[in-house]
């Protein structure tokens, strides 16, 4: 399985035939505070984890505490719904599917 840097780099694999796979995905939103929060509650200073995992091929997790960054990372996201079929999952399966 191959760490990738970026959603653009899970994007850009589904456009180009990967398309069958299902993506796992996981987010989780905690305030610097570290208590969790949903999307209605979402404030200044929020992090967001992402974790991603296209088939058994590709993975993907970074932490967002820049909020352009954030608005960037939700926009791959629904691109990625629209392209290929993603399943929400929590971190602990997407961790435990990266470690097999």
């Amino acid at each position: 399985m191959r760490r990738v840097q970026s959603l653009v780099e899970i994007v850009e694999a589904v456009k180009n035939g990967s398309n069958d796979r299902k993506i796992l995905l996981s987010q989780h939103e905690t305030s610097r505070s570290a208590v969790t929060l949903g999307d209605e509650d979402t404030e200044s200073g929020t992090r967001l984890r992402v974790k991603a995992l296209l088939g058994d091929s590709l993975y993907y997790s970074e932490e967002f505490t820049d909020d352009t960054l954030y608005e960037e990372a939700n926009e791959l996201i629904q691109q990625l719904k629209e392209l290929a079929h993603v399943e929400i999952v929590s971190e602990d399966e997407i961790e435990q599917k990266v470690k097999e």
